[in-house]
């Protein structure tokens, strides 16, 4: 959770350095599909800073909403609803694609996830929660459906749709998801 200035360097530094140029002016001039996810996970992490603060005073609030319009629109404009303090640093976003990540849960540290991925809840209108460990790797497609609990270093293969708890260190695949391999 970014709670300081500090936390929010950290937390941007660890989203993006994936990214050789983090610069969104650069990005932009070359057409590249990296400025799409930079200019989303800064509006985020911005966002997330903003509503944490708990003594805001009259310019953190116009700072709250400057910050919660931006990451509005970037939500709707590039398909990316990831709610905030769900993503823990080192949140990486291989290509721009919807993905839906709303309040049901957290993600650990250097977690992977792709195009069209959605975690969801078994049953509407329930308290259902997920939890990811650190180092895991979503691919295209997958559905995860809460409540679960996933472990670290765990591989979810392409369309494989989660309804149970996954281990750690784990390859899963398949509709419903099973486990197919043991990481080392």
């Amino acid at each position: 959770m970014i709670k300081s200035k500090k936390d929010l360097s950290y937390f941007l530094k660890e989203d993006l350095k994936n990214f050789k140029n983090r610069n969104i002016i650069s990005l932009w001039f070359r057409g590249s599909e990296g400025f799409v996810i930079v200019s989303f996970i800064r509006c985020l992490r911005h966002y997330e800073y903003y509503y944490n603060l708990r003594e805001r005073g009259v310019f953190g609030t116009l700072k709250l909403h400057f910050w919660r319009f931006f990451y509005r629109h970037a939500q709707l404009k590039y398909s990316l609803f990831i709610g905030p303090n769900v993503a823990g640093p080192g949140l990486n976003l291989m290509h721009p694609g919807f993905r839906h990540l709303m309040k049901v849960g957290r993600i650990g540290k250097n977690c992977t996830i792709l195009p069209m991925v959605l975690v969801g809840k078994k049953e509407p209108n329930t308290d259902s929660v997920m939890e990811m460990g650190d180092n895991c790797y979503i691919s295209t497609g997958a559905t995860i459906l809460t409540p679960v609990k996933i472990g670290n270093n765990v591989i979810i293969g392409a369309g494989a749709v989660v309804t149970k708890d996954i281990p750690d260190n784990c390859v899963v695949a398949g509709v419903p998801a099973k486990i197919i391999s043991k990481r080392v």
